[in-house]
C-alpha cells in the first residue's frame, strides 16, 4: 500500500505476492477449482469461476483492468471488465461496497499515513473500500504511525502495517506510477529527488542554472 518512492516502503512486504501464474493455477487446483477442458474455465461444484471487474473507463485504468482480466483468463478465471465513469465507480460501487472486483487508482500523497484508507473504525461510506472489522493489529499500526512525529517509531509501525496487509491481502497493489523527465545538458544544479507528485520535479528549481559564460 505504500509506494516504492516513499521513505517507509517495505521491499519485503512488496515482494510477498510476486507475479506467478503457475503458482496461482496450482493454488486454484488445490482449492478444488479445476480447469474444464471445454469451457477453459475453472469449475467447482458445477459452478464456473467467473467474476466482474469494475473500473473507471479512462486511461490507464480501463487498460490495466483489461490486462488483469487477460492474466486471470489465462489460468481459467473468467473476468468481465465493466468500464464505468469514475464518478459512477465511486458512488455506485466503491462507497456502497457493491462489487466483486474493483480496480481503483489512489493518490496516497507524500506521507505514509493511510489511516483513512484502511482503518476498520472509520465511518461507513469512507474510502476504506475493503472495509473489514477485526483488523486489530493493522488498526494499531495505523494509529501508532500517526501518534508520533519520530521517524523511527513511524517506520516500525508502517513496516509492520505493510507486512500485515501483505498477509491478509484485502487488496492487491499492481503498480505505482513513475515520473520520468529529460533535462538538457546545458542545465546544471538539477536534483533528481524522489517525486511523489509531478510538481516535486521542481522542488529545487531555484538551484538550476545555465552557464552563460562560455
Amino acid at each position: 500500500p505504500i509506494p516504492v518512492a516513499d521513505w517507509a516502503y517495505s521491499s519485503a512486504a512488496g515482494n510477498v505476492h510476486a507475479f506467478d501464474a503457475i503458482a496461482a493455477a496450482k493454488a486454484l487446483d488445490a482449492a478444488g477449482w479445476l480447469l474444464d477442458p471445454t469451457s477453459r474455465l475453472r469449475v467447482k461444484n458445477n459452478v464456473s469461476f467467473k467474476v466482474t471487474l469494475v473500473a473507471a473507463d479512462s486511461y490507464p485504468n480501463q487498460q490495466a483492468a483489461e490486462a488483469v482480466a487477460a492474466q486471470l483468463n489465462a489460468i481459467g478465471v473468467g473476468v468481465e471488465v465493466k468500464p464505468v465513469p469514475a464518478s459512477k465507480l465511486l458512488q455506485d460501487y466503491l462507497l456502497t461496497h457493491k462489487y466483486q472486483m474493483a480496480l481503483v487508482s489512489i493518490d496516497v500523497g507524500p506521507d505514509p499515513d493511510q489511516y483513512s484508507l484502511w482503518h476498520s473504525g472509520i465511518d461507513p461510506g469512507s474510502l476504506n473500500f475493503a472495509y473489514s472489522r477485526g483488523w486489530g493489529l493493522i488498526d494499531k499500526d495505523l494509529e501508532d504511525g500517526r501518534a508520533t512525529l519520530e521517524p523511527p517509531q513511524r517506520l516500525a509501525a508502517y513496516i509492520d502495517f505493510q507486512m500485515l496487509m501483505a498477509d491478509l491481502a484485502p487488496a492487491i497493489f499492481l503498480y505505482a506510477g513513475r515520473y520520468q523527465y529529460a533535462v538538457s545538458q546545458r542545465v546544471h544544479g538539477v536534483h533528481f529527488n524522489k517525486a511523489i507528485e509531478p510538481y516535486d520535479r521542481f522542488q529545487y528549481v531555484t538551484d538550476w542554472y545555465v552557464n552563460t559564460t562560455g
